[in-house]
């Protein structure tokens, strides 16, 4: 005895389907970005020490005051 049944695709299979392709594609935007962070922080230039902005700030809009008058009025 032989039956000739078309089986039809379940919805389920589909819908795992796309799960698993925006699974993989949230694990592989999380882990560029993760991948970015940290090559930010390593290539990061260095911006100097804040004192010498600092001096070059009194200087340019304090001129007639000392740094640490100059620091006072800008209350660092």
């Amino acid at each position: 005895m032989s039956f000739n049944v078309d089986l039809e695709k379940h919805p389920s299979k589909n819908l795992d389907r796309y799960f698993r392709i925006g699974f993989r594609l949230i694990c592989w935007s999380l882990g560029f970005l993760y991948l970015y962070g940290i090559l930010y922080l390593v290539f990061l230039p260095d911006e100097g020490s804040p004192e010498g902005s600092r001096s070059a700030w009194c200087e340019e809009y304090h001129p007639n005051l000392t740094y640490s008058e100059c620091a006072d009025v800008a209350g660092w």
